[in-house]
């Protein structure tokens, strides 16, 4: 299961490992303290994001536990 928000915080992660590559290629010590603290905090909001996809799709109830037997028997 992907989410649109799973999409965007991956999408900020990858846009902040660049800009602290580019701080690191620029010399500039505070584009390289931006680029980790954003990658950090996307990622640890990603993984609470992921946990709370996965607990909701786990405590959701399947709408068909299994096939009815008399269903299968009349479709053939």
């Amino acid at each position: 299961m992907d989410t649109k928000t799973e999409d965007r915080l991956l999408g900020l992660a990858a846009a902040a490992l660049v800009a602290t590559l580019g701080g690191e290629l620029l010399g500039s010590q505070l584009l390289i303290a931006v680029g980790v603290a954003g990658f950090a905090v996307a990622i640890a909001t990603l993984f609470a994001v992921m946990t709370a996809v996965l607990a909701v799709s786990v405590a959701r109830s399947p709408e068909l536990d299994a096939l009815d037997p008399t269903a299968t028997e009349e479709a053939r």
